[in-house]
C-alpha cells in the first residue's frame, strides 16, 4: 500500500509543484498560458477559461469562475468525486480498472464536452465565451 501511495504522491507533488510556479509568475508578472486550440484555430476550446477559472476559485470568487467557464465548473465536482473514489480504489486495493458504468461517466463528460465546445463556438454572442 505504501508503495501505492508514493506512486501517487510524487506526480502529484510535480502538478502541485507546476502549478504553484504558474501562479506566482502569473501573479507577480502577469504570465498566462493562451489556449493554443483558439491561436490556431480561431475558435474557443471546451477547455478556454480553465486557467482563469482556477485563479478566480483560489480567490474564492465562484461567480467569476464560473463565467470563465461554466461547464467545467459544474462538472468539477463530478470529476474530483470520481478522482478520489479511484484513487481511494487504487491506494486501497490496488483496483485501477473502470467498471462499465464508471466508463460510462467518462463518455458522458467528454460528449458534454464536445457539445459545449461547439455551443459556445456557435453561439459566441452568449454568454459562454470567456
Amino acid at each position: 500500500m505504501s508503495k501505492r501511495i508514493i506512486r501517487i504522491v510524487k506526480p502529484t507533488a510535480v502538478v502541485l509543484a507546476i502549478g504553484f510556479i504558474y501562479i506566482v509568475l502569473h501573479y507577480t508578472t502577469g504570465f498566462s498560458i493562451s489556449c493554443p486550440f483558439h491561436k490556431l484555430t480561431g475558435l474557443n476550446c471546451p477547455g478556454c477559461g480553465v486557467s482563469r477559472m482556477a485563479l478566480n476559485i483560489l480567490k474564492l470568487n465562484f461567480t467569476d469562475a464560473f463565467r470563465c467557464n461554466p461547464v467545467v465548473f459544474c462538472l468539477l465536482p463530478v470529476f474530483g468525486g470520481f478522482l478520489a473514489v479511484h484513487l481511494y480504489k487504487y491506494i486501497r486495493y490496488g483496483e485501477c480498472s473502470f467498471k462499465k458504468w464508471e466508463n460510462a461517466v467518462l463518455y458522458s463528460i467528454a460528449v458534454i464536452l464536445i457539445v459545449f465546445g461547439v455551443v459556445r463556438n456557435v453561439f459566441s454572442d452568449l454568454f459562454l465565451i470567456p
